[in-house]
């Protein structure tokens, strides 16, 4: 229990840039390091988690689930939030001086780059286990035009994608 805490705890304060840059921690330590998933449920977790407000972090909830039920679900859940939650009071108080602090401004500039990569990492991990065979590649290459090239809402292309699949299976 100690170690699902203390592992969500350092992913929760390490994650800057939004959930999906979680996603790159959570392997290594969900499935490679302490080998509480395997890679196709880790896969799992996050594309079910995707249908949930706060995806990435209801997957905390998942892993911690299956590692301990309940109690592990709820201090996955409490760990990966407790820095932010700081974070956010500390930043709060001090906001509008620090937005023109050159320091901090210079660490967010080093910061978005490793985001960005995180954030492929992350689209990395998800798709050497969804594409399998040309037509998945097909339909994410599909996917990633309807809303990149034509802004077509993410929520449609989820269904629309999941019909295409449910068809094709």
């Amino acid at each position: 229990m100690l170690e699902l805490f203390l592992t969500f705890l350092k992913i929760g304060a390490f994650t800057f840039g939004g959930g999906m840059v979680m996603i790159p921690f959570m392997e290594q330590d969900a499935v490679n390091s302490f080998g509480w998933l395997t890679h196709r449920e880790f896969v799992d977790a996050i594309a079910m988690g995707q249908i949930t407000p706060g995806p990435i972090v209801i997957s905390s909830v998942f892993i911690g689930y299956k590692v301990a039920g309940v109690l592990g679900s709820v201090l996955a859940m409490g760990a990966i939030s407790l820095p932010t939650f700081f974070y956010s009071i500390a930043a709060a108080h001090q906001l509008h001086r620090l937005k023109g602090n050159r320091r901090v401004r210079a660490f967010l500039r080093g910061v978005g780059p490793a985001v960005v990569g995180m954030i492929l990492a992350a689209g990395f991990t998800i798709a050497k286990s969804s594409i399998v065979d040309l037509w998945t590649a097909l339909l994410a290459a599909a996917c990633l035009a309807a809303i990149v090239r034509f802004k077509v809402d993410a929520a449609l292309v989820i269904v629309v994608a999941g019909f295409v699949g449910y068809v094709l299976m």
